[in-house]
């Protein structure tokens, strides 16, 4: 297993471009990435010239993108007609956009429950969103990786939706994100893991007060962040991630929320890393 940087640590700090945000994380050894496409990454953010800089500072930088973190603009649940085509929009360029800078993962989450809505309507709504986007991406070598979001509002939210939603749409590249941090505040164990372990392409440390999602640094929370390592060492993971062609997972720092004040953010990443290094000293940046 390798350690990993989502970019949007300094857009929350700082309001950081793409470009600027690939420069610090290299800065601090990063090779693997996941790009923001929500703070600062997304299509709507990118013009053309824009998104081949992308590619060629990754490259200059020695960087390999390993995840794209996009959401639709509209709740899928609830769009009308017009939202969910701007939807599939959005997400289309998406995936088009991480091709071209050599990504083959897509994350996002299936969306939000809505007043109005049935639960089955919901539900059944956001799957057959999930169908089309997973058929738009399997022909381009895409997965689409959903990640449960860990607020009762949300359709997937724990490991047991995540399997359920898996099991709905039923396509060969719609995988599972495991952020370790959801799991603690969905009060998940570890065996959990053990339910997703063939679909899980990539993974995102965090770590949280008890009763509140706050992205701090890793270690100062309440995450058993060694627990969740010492069963996906067990489950034998990296030899399980080579099927969607990878040597080993890839599991990044989800570091800071919006309205966060972040002084320091290079020292929010430096000790989150020394914790890791601490409770699993095999595991490096490159």
């Amino acid at each position: 297993m390798k350690i990993g940087m989502l970019t949007g640590l300094w857009f929350v700090a700082d309001g950081a471009t793409l470009i600027k945000s690939l420069r610090r994380a290299a800065a601090l050894g990063f090779r693997y990435v996941d790009i923001h496409g929500v703070f600062h990454g997304g299509p709507a953010h990118l013009k053309p010239g824009e998104r081949l800089t992308v590619k060629s500072e990754m490259k200059a930088l020695g960087l390999a993108p390993r995840n794209y973190v996009l959401h639709a603009p509209h709740n899928p649940p609830s769009a009308n007609e017009v939202e969910v085509e701007e939807n599939f929009a959005c997400l289309r360029e998406g995936i088009d956009m991480a091709l071209t800078w050599g990504v083959n993962q897509l994350m996002l989450n299936a969306g939000q429950w809505a007043y109005g809505m049935t639960r089955q309507a919901a539900w059944e709504k956001s799957v057959r969103f999930l169908r089309r986007v997973c058929d738009y991406a399997a022909p381009r070598g895409v997965f689409i990786a959903q990640e449960p979001e860990p607020y009762v509002w949300f359709l997937v939210n724990d490991i047991a939706s995540t399997v359920r939603m898996m099991a709905d749409v039923d396509r060969r590249n719609f995988t599972a994100l495991v952020d370790l941090g959801h799991m603690a505040l969905a009060r998940e164990g570890p065996e959990e893991l053990a339910r997703v372990g063939d679909a899980i392409v990539h993974a995102h440390f965090s770590d949280h007060k008890p009763f509140m999602h706050t992205n701090q640094v890793i270690g100062t929370g309440f995450t058993r962040t060694k627990d969740y390592l010492d069963e996906l060492r067990r489950m034998g993971i990296d030899q399980r991630v080579k099927r969607f062609g990878y040597d080993e997972l890839v599991i990044s720092f989800e570091l800071g929320v919006p309205g966060n004040r972040i002084g320091d953010p290079e020292d929010w990443v430096k000790r989150s890393i020394q914790h890791i290094q601490q409770i699993a000293p095999d595991m490096t940046l490159a």
